[in-house]
């Protein structure tokens, strides 16, 4: 059904990219995952992966993971222990032959979770705790966001507590808040986040309950654990949990909800989404709380504009919204190369909408002058969504953009009522783009210049496609 692997990863507002651009995952696969369940759960002993060739298995016998380990066996129970340190090792030596043994490929870690024998029934259920007590929440901002790493718009939203604010960081445990979980469930994974994503020398954990079998909740960045969750984490077992039972401590957290029985449609070719299967699967982060819970989180929600729970599918076949992946660069997961660590956006781009205020046309590139930046559309036009084939060559001016309440602009430091976001003034560089065929387009950006200095595209262009 699901495992678990590390995605990215930026908590709201000023957390550096580093604390959530990445994210262990949950299966079908965060295809790129990198975490994967090591343990068969009738036997509780590892997996291991017969079907690689004998010359593989000869040589990792005599190979190591670095310091840590030393052999296939002995390999085998460290990562199953210590799955973190084990994952950030392999992004950076994903030759070494222990790593391809040591991690399972995508199609058997999924059938593994397909026997999943803990959860129960199917469908959705009501959520009758929230995250985070309401009194120790000051915001909350929903998915759709577009911030820095997340070129596309993020699949989960973010709780962010009283007395805190996320440039101070996650090392002072005396401000952290208790986290709840919202509905009775299994808690099918605690993984701890490798260590190059690591929000806080505390810890950093990733939480997957299943509340049915199809409807499960993810938390990324909890940083402290209760000690039912302690005893699980990195082991591959499973626990349950009631609803209001606190399950770790955080200052903030991220928080989504994801329904197998849904696929969101603005996803054009789901399985170019393996890399993170639970993205297509996602489903408003407020509706399933029972009432008044749900309008209390509402009332917390910086997002004015309907749907307020924010959305990420914009994909139109043979239009320009949407998300777009550089040609043989294996869609979402990104290039082999990078295990889908650090850097897998680099060859996204998306031309969406604004992830509070879905008037503003964003472009939101991986790789804008070597950095993930995203921008608002110098008079906000022309709409993406009217771009096709026939439109030929469009030429975006790029600028920062600010957000805007009823007394002005909102400093990103607190609780406001997002009411509009704006684009500024100075242009900070220009795009091309020209659709090819309707899933196929070429595009070109040029930091610092102007409309009137680009004629037209160079040899850095690049290709496109979903």
């Amino acid at each position: 059904m699901r495992k678990t692997t590390l995605f990215i990863p930026v908590l709201f507002l000023m957390i550096i990219l580093a604390s959530c651009a990445s994210q262990p995952q949950k299966s079908s696969s965060e295809g790129t995952s990198q975490y994967k369940d090591f343990v068969d759960k009738n036997s509780d002993q590892p997996i291991l992966n017969n079907s690689r060739n004998y010359e593989t298995q000869k040589t990792a016998e005599q190979e190591g993971l670095g310091s840590y380990c030393t052999g296939k066996i002995a390999c085998e129970k460290f990562c199953h222990n210590h799955q973190g340190e084990c994952e950030s090792y392999c992004r950076n030596n994903h030759e070494n032959p222990l790593c391809r043994l040591v991690f399972l490929p995508r199609n058997e870690a999924r059938a593994m979770e397909n026997r999943k024998p803990d959860c129960t029934g199917t469908g959705t259920v009501l959520f009758t705790s929230p995250p985070m007590r309401i009194e120790d929440i000051d915001y909350i901002s929903p998915i759709g966001q577009m911030i820095g790493g997340h070129v596309t718009p993020i699949d989960h939203g973010y709780y962010t507590a009283k007395d805190w604010n996320p440039q101070q960081g996650r090392n002072d445990a005396s401000i952290f808040k208790e986290v709840l979980a919202p509905a009775n469930g299994i808690v099918q994974s605690v993984q701890s986040m490798p260590k190059e994503f690591q929000s806080s020398s505390l810890g950093d954990y990733r939480i997957i309950i299943d509340h049915t079998c199809t409807f499960y909740t993810i938390y990324i960045h909890v940083n402290q654990l209760s000690p039912k969750l302690q005893a699980i984490a990195d082991t591959g077992r499973t626990a349950q949990v009631t609803a209001g039972e606190v399950i770790g401590k955080a200052p903030g957290f991220d928080f989504s909800a994801h329904d197998e029985q849904v696929i969101l449609p603005g996803f054009i070719v789901p399985a170019h989404y393996n890399g993170e299967p639970w993205k297509i699967h996602t489903v408003d982060m407020f509706n399933s709380f029972a009432e008044p819970i749900r309008t209390q989180l509402l009332e917390k929600n910086i997002r004015q504009q309907e749907p307020q729970g924010g959305k990420i599918d914009y994909d139109i076949d043979g239009k320009l919204v949407g998300n777009w992946f550089e040609k043989n660069t294996n869609w979402y997961v990104g290039r082999k190369e990078l295990a889908h660590g650090y850097g897998y956006w680099a060859t996204h781009l998306s031309f969406a909408y604004d992830g509070l205020d879905p008037r503003l046309v964003i472009v939101s590139m991986g790789n804008f002058s070597n950095e993930a930046m995203q921008f608002a559309v110098k008079e906000n036009t022309p709409n993406p969504a009217s771009i096709g084939v026939e439109t030929g060559l469009v030429k975006y001016m790029l600028t920062r953009f600010d957000y805007w309440t009823n007394n002005g602009r909102w400093d990103r430091k607190g609780f406001a009522k997002i009411t509009k976001a704006e684009g500024e003034d100075l242009i900070e560089g220009t795009v091309l783009v020209r659709m090819l065929d309707k899933r196929t387009i070429e595009f070109e950006s040029f930091p610092g210049k102007k409309s009137g200095e680009v004629h037209g595209f160079t040899e850095n262009a690049k290709f496109y496609e979903r």
